[in-house]
């Protein structure tokens, strides 16, 4: 029996399964695209070549914007995915889904007492107890976490295009699958960023903050000021780290739960720093980041365009 008969007649045994459930958004975000039309598209092709019932959204808890391309059946995929059920098959455990939606923020306790702090618009899938010798969540979104620290069990966030392994730190990730770029920042303890499909992983060091292109594959390393982060974290501001617009404007949609759109493909690549832990609305935060008269700001309706 070829992979992608085993894959299909696997997906089929366990339809009803919530593993199965996050195994296909891992595939979808894996595979995306801004097209909703290949949205709808590829999806159908999928279940129509699988037999799988299932159609967007899977479940009521997986209403998530996500997209997929023709490559969502490329034999690499497949075996990931084969790979991914098979080893969720062999654990009878529980997967949870927590979520927030824009504008809201939730704290999470995990089963080994790991705190995370789940940021609006993001998903946290993690086992009712982690089984093995390893702690592994998966995140699609933007997170703080605190680990606990257990030397038997390493804890790895599977986000996006990338793993994060610790062992009993505190750092945040920003990995939504419409961003350019996945951010990790680490404020204590040691972590390592293991990018999928690349030979070398990278430490970083307190103070860190690593920048990761998913289109080419590049990253970018800076410092930052710990002290500042902070009191981000503790009065739920916002901070800009040499940030594209594009992603600047993603994060205030989720943030202020308002439609902020970058019209020009120019404008959209211009990177920013800035730092608001006074309570700004969005009004304020935008204000500021044109002060230099790179943008124009207009309002239609609920929407917020940028233009140049």
């Amino acid at each position: 029996m070829s992979e992608n008969s085993k894959l299909i007649q696997r997906l089929l045994d366990h339809e009803n399964d919530p593993e199965t459930d996050i195994l296909l958004l891992k595939m979808l975000e894996d595979s995306s695209s801004d097209d909703p039309k290949l949205v709808q598209e590829g999806f159908k092709e999928f279940t129509k070549r699988t037999g799988v019932r299932k159609t967007v959204p899977m479940r009521p808890w997986l209403r998530i914007t996500i997209g997929v391309a023709a490559s969502l059946f490329l034999p690499l995929l497949v075996l990931s995915a084969w790979a991914l059920i098979n080893n969720a098959s062999k654990t009878e455990t529980e997967w949870i889904l927590a979520s927030t939606t824009y504008a809201e923020t939730s704290e999470i306790s995990l089963p080994d007492g790991t705190l995370v702090t789940l940021m609006p618009g993001s998903q946290l899938f993690y086992p009712e107890k982690f089984f093995g010798k390893e702690r592994k969540v998966h995140l699609s979104g933007e997170a703080f976490l605190d680990v606990t620290k257990d030397a038997r069990k390493q804890f790895v966030v599977s986000a996006g295009k990338m793993d994060i392994v610790v062992h009993g730190t505190r750092f945040s990730i920003n990995s939504f699958p419409e961003n350019e770029e996945d951010e990790v920042a680490l404020l204590d303890g040691v972590v390592e960023m293991r990018p999928h499909g690349q030979k070398n992983s990278v430490f970083l060091a307190p103070g860190e903050l690593l920048k990761y292109n998913k289109n080419d594959g590049s990253m970018q390393r800076r410092r930052f000021a710990i002290n500042y982060y902070e009191e981000v974290l503790k009065s739920g501001g916002l901070q800009f780290d040499n940030q594209v617009l594009s992603d600047i404007a993603a994060e205030l949609t989720r943030h202020f739960n308002v439609n902020v759109v970058v019209d020009n493909k120019a404008l959209a690549q211009e990177r920013y720093f800035a730092l608001f832990i006074n309570g700004e609305g969005i009004d304020e935060i935008l204000s500021a980041l044109s002060a230099s008269g790179h943008f124009r700001i207009t309002k239609t309706d609920n929407i917020i365009h940028l233009t140049k």
